[in-house]
């Protein structure tokens, strides 16, 4: 399934309901879920795919630190 910004809109706002929203419907899928993590886990994924799909390039920072030894 492809998602869309406004899938991550919903699943955002479900996340920041804080009640917990355990059914959330995209389009024409419901999704239940058992905790905010699970939640969490699939925002991830769905805008990794939001980003891939509009060419948006994701970014990471890796820290290194070192004892100077």
């Amino acid at each position: 399934m492809a998602w869309t910004q406004s899938d991550v809109d919903a699943l955002k706002t479900a996340i920041a309901d804080g009640r917990g929203a355990r059914t959330i419907t995209f389009g024409d899928q419901s999704v239940a879920f058992n905790s905010i993590s699970e939640m969490l886990q699939l925002l991830a994924t769905m805008q990794a795919d939001v980003n891939a799909n509009s060419g948006a390039q994701t970014r990471s920072r890796v820290a290194a630190y070192s004892k100077g030894v």
